[in-house]
């Protein structure tokens, strides 16, 4: 073989090396980038479900109720605490966030956000879960909730909550009722009386007599134990406790009105506000909803504040450090 065929030759083993050695390269690369694709995929996909598990943890937790109480009726904002943290997670951030807004007919939709933000073994991920803060019992947009409102489960605990009446002691306005008055509103007061027989000496008989016993202007809460009550006039918004009967007088109320077990109603009334109705009771009074009674009074209803997840967003963050 001559010198130029083998030089030839030389040349293209040389050529040929070099080729495979890039094309290796390129296989070597290519694999090495799709592993790390894939590991950077997969701790990603486990950063969210971290985060998820994060964001519920929290929910569960025994105090989250009263926290997300204090934050919506207090205003108290503070950095959340969490009793138990998801394996390889560093929790950085924890807290509420009131996302309050109005809808396209210029109505007030509650809403507020569990924040969090995490480092999940090196990612670096935040996240919020949405959700409604008022209890969807307290929405009807007829005004009315009884036991068709909710199934029977929830009916049987809100019966028990509503049961004793410890859940107004936020409130020192209020009155008792136990045996049979009259509401009235005279001389520009609202009036709780009581009906009582005194001895005529004009007449030499026994004549009835309205006794005035509380001035209920500035009250809130009235509450009847037993007997009958009576309500001739109007009134301003308060809450009306009804365990036994009541008669109305065609008039109209502002408030709420809560018939209990025993509640018997006599007439009718309109009430402007809300009638909390679990045992099916009503048979007399119309309602027009009015949203206004639960700004006054939200703060003292069994379960008002109640978290109802809608949606759970995530956000990437940047590593500053």
């Amino acid at each position: 073989m001559s010198k130029r065929k083998k030089g030839y030759i030389y040349i293209f083993t040389i050529l040929l090396i070099g080729l495979l050695a890039i094309f290796f390269y390129f296989i070597y690369a290519y694999m090495s980038g799709s592993t790390y694709i894939s590991k950077n995929r997969l701790e990603s996909t486990q950063a969210n479900y971290a985060l998820e598990s994060t964001l519920n943890i929290k929910v569960s937790q025994d105090d989250f109720q009263e926290e997300l109480e204090n934050y919506i009726l207090n205003d108290s904002a503070k950095k959340l605490g969490i009793e138990k943290i998801p394996e390889d997670t560093e929790v950085l951030s924890l807290n509420f966030k009131r996302e309050d807004y109005q809808d396209d007919n210029k109505n007030l939709v509650d809403m507020v956000s569990l924040k969090s933000e995490i480092k999940y073994k090196n990612t670096l991920l935040g996240g919020r879960l949405r959700g409604h803060y008022v209890n969807k019992i307290y929405k009807e947009e007829d005004g009315v909730l009884n036991s068709s409102k909710v199934d029977l489960d929830y009916l049987s605990s809100l019966r028990e909550k509503f049961a004793n009446d410890n859940w107004t002691d936020k409130n020192n306005k209020k009155v008792i009722l136990d045996g049979d008055f009259i509401y009235d509103l005279k001389n520009d007061k609202y009036t709780i009386f009581e009906e009582v027989e005194v001895y005529d000496e004009e007449s030499g008989s026994y004549i009835k007599k309205l006794n005035p016993l509380y001035d209920v202007t500035g009250k809130q809460i009235i509450i009847q134990k037993s007997g009958t009550l009576k309500i001739l006039s109007r009134s301003p918004n308060q809450i009306f406790i009804i365990n036994d009967k009541v008669m109305f007088n065609d008039n109209t109320l502002s408030g709420i009105i809560i018939l209990k077990e025993n509640a018997q109603i006599a007439n009718t009334c309109t009430l402007k506000g809300y009638l909390i109705d679990l045992y099916d009771k009503n048979s007399g009074i119309g309602v027009k909803y009015s949203s206004q009674v639960f700004r006054i009074y939200g703060y003292l209803l069994p379960e008002y504040i109640k978290f109802q997840p809608i949606s759970l967003n995530y956000y990437d963050i940047e590593d500053n450090t």
